[in-house]
């Protein structure tokens, strides 16, 4: 197995996962909006089909005096309402979330604990993780991180999980059992063994948009919003430093002042390959430059003619390889 880093974007970092849910949250706004017109749309119509049963009563009593200003104001003000048994229409609050994170040098003062879980308990935790849409993004080490430092919760048939319009802090995984969740009173669905919910609280500031209620005795493993940003960082921080030293390796680099090699290593994406893949191929045109953090590449040229091996050697942890392609 060989991996690779390519200056590209960044991956699996806590920016990443925040400009994710930000986007799904921009999304949600934008259906928010529509939502508040058809809305708006309907409390018109609302209005008019008032007015016109105000009309149909008024035609109604045609024996009786027409009703004074004062009185159709009185009557309007008192139909206006809708009647107990009508339907109201309760509006949404639009998610509106602050991205919250650790100050750097909060780091050490922020004790991770690691919980012993089985191996069905650890597997379950991990597929979970990398199957929801915000933290399949997360590296395969900030993973285990993660799963090592959620804790156990037990709770009854009944009992309230998460309840809409709370702060939340927590994501959970589910193991064991099924819950509901649920909106203004309205059932949504329901979710088994192996799936996240939560997982906003972690990485925003925000109220819960949903409530989630146990509908038998269930198990499930949290962590809070400064446990899971604390791992990001703390491993954003260890790749930072890794990435600039291997940039420091670099001959053609080692001019670069400190902060544009800090830049450089923000950037660079950790890519596996296995053993026997092309990473490139001779005559193609070259847009990435690579460094070897773990284990050995072979590299081979030909002549003009493609029938004579000209040079063949072997790289390995530290070297690198298409510098070129950063100078264009």
């Amino acid at each position: 197995m060989l991996v690779h880093m390519a200056v590209s974007k960044s991956a699996g970092t806590l920016r990443d996962l925040q400009l994710a849910l930000q986007l799904k949250i921009e999304e949600l706004r934008q259906r928010d909006a529509l939502i508040d017109e058809l809305e708006l749309e309907l409390d018109t119509k609302d209005d008019v089909i008032r007015q016109l049963q105000l009309e149909m009563d008024r035609h109604r009593r045609p024996s009786q005096n027409p009703p004074t200003a004062a009185e159709r104001a009185s009557t309007a003000a008192v139909q206006n309402p809708p009647a107990p048994d009508e339907p109201q229409r309760t509006k949404r609050q639009a998610i509106s979330a602050e991205p919250s994170a650790l100050d750097p040098s909060q780091l050490s003062d922020v004790t991770l604990t690691s919980y012993c879980k089985s191996k069905e308990s650890s597997e379950l935790i991990q597929r979970a993780l990398m199957d929801n849409d915000f933290m399949k993004h997360l590296e395969q080490g900030q993973i285990l991180t993660i799963m090592d430092c959620m804790s156990p919760t037990s709770l009854a048939k009944g009992c309230c999980v998460i309840q809409e319009g709370d702060d939340g802090s927590t994501v959970y995984v589910l193991e064991e059992g099924k819950v509901e969740v649920s909106k203004q009173g309205k059932t949504i669905c329901s979710i088994g063994p192996g799936k996240v919910f939560g997982e906003l609280a972690i990485l925003y500031n925000c109220t819960r948009t949903a409530t989630v209620t146990a509908l038998t005795d269930i198990k499930l493993w949290a962590i809070d919003r400064q446990g899971f940003q604390t791992i990001m960082m703390r491993t954003g921080l260890i790749k930072l430093s890794q990435y600039t030293d291997f940039l420091r390796s670099v001959p053609s680099l080692q001019s670069l002042p400190e902060d544009v090699l800090s830049k450089l290593a923000d950037v660079l994406e950790e890519t596996h390959y296995s053993e026997g893949d092309y990473i490139i191929r001779q005559g193609a045109t070259g847009d990435t430059f690579f460094i070897i953090s773990e284990g050995q590449v072979k590299v081979s040229q030909q002549n003009a003619a493609g029938d004579e091996l000209l040079v063949e050697k072997s790289l390995s942890k530290g070297d690198w390889f298409g510098e070129q392609a950063l100078e264009g």
